[in-house]
């Protein structure tokens, strides 16, 4: 119980952000963000009681027609333009080809004093996964599901040369591939901080004959920000024994590297060793 409100503590104290947050402006009382179109900024309102529409001052080109326009006050004929975005970006979130209305937006723009180049509206804010936190001022973003895989991707490759680092004893290497105030638990001790931890495993593991053999199977990923929380089965071959484990490791992104914050292991899963051996049984701990 112990361990576990420790791992909490360590997760929690981390600059954690499930999603990407964009600010959120006023325009009077009324919440406006800045997306990008094609590589120009424009201010949008945002409003979960309309569809998306352009301001026809901002987007003068497209096709003109007669549009029907839905609002909380229900829905209107004007005089107007369809435009086809090619690119519209709301923080790391893209959306092409989009086909939007445009129409005069001017008398927004003048109750609340600023140029509002368009709406954001349900349609749109669905399709991008946006969520408004008025209170806060934010929009969150879920993260890109391509951005998300090239992280995990990221994270495996600097841990298989952790792992390499660990089986040639490689101290300099390992020791960059842990968090300066990493938590380690094991059943000789408990240590705290990198220096002690290299310690631990320069005592346990580093410079035996036949060198010890280090193998994590990675089971499955949880981004959460700039952090990744991994499950993993692990098997260390020991000179006269071979320990089997599953456990979880929270990582995190620092200065362009991914470190090693915390380890946690279940009990072995093959049969008990001897109790003389219990020291050497958790191999990489939390």
């Amino acid at each position: 119980m112990l361990r576990t409100f420790l791992l909490l503590l360590v997760i929690t104290a981390s600059p954690l952000v499930h999603c990407e947050e964009i600010p959120l402006e006023t325009c009077d009382r009324l919440p406006v963000l800045w997306a990008s179109i094609s590589g120009t900024k424009f201010l949008f309102l945002v409003d979960t009681a309309a569809t998306s529409i352009l301001n026809v001052k901002s987007f003068a080109h497209g096709d003109p027609r007669r549009l029907a326009v839905s609002s909380w006050t229900g829905t209107t004929e004007t005089e107007g333009q369809e435009v086809v975005v090619g690119d519209l970006a709301i923080g790391r979130q893209h959306l092409k080809n989009v086909r939007l209305h445009a129409v005069d937006l001017s008398p927004i723009g003048r109750s609340c004093g600023r140029r509002i180049d368009g709406i954001l509206g349900i349609d749109l804010l669905g399709k991008l996964g946006v969520t408004v936190d008025l209170k806060n001022h934010v929009a969150h973003l879920p993260p890109d599901a391509g951005e998300t895989q090239a992280r995990v991707a990221e994270l495996h490759q600097q841990l298989q040369a952790c792992e390499q680092a660990f089986n040639r004893a490689d101290e300099g290497a390992f020791a960059d591939c842990l968090d300066p105030q990493i938590v380690v638990f094991t059943l000789s001790g408990d240590y705290y901080g990198r220096e002690a931890s290299m310690e631990y495993y320069r005592n346990h593991y580093f410079h035996m004959q036949p060198p010890t053999q280090l193998a994590i199977t990675p089971r499955g990923d949880h981004l959460i920000g700039d952090a990744i929380w991994m499950e993993y089965d692990m098997e260390i071959k020991l000179p006269d024994h071979t320990v089997n484990a599953r456990g979880t490791a929270f990582c995190q992104k620092q200065e362009g590297k991914w470190r090693i914050v915390h380890m946690n292991h279940s009990n072995p899963i093959d049969p008990p060793f001897p109790a003389q051996n219990e020291h050497r049984d958790t191999a990489l701990a939390k």
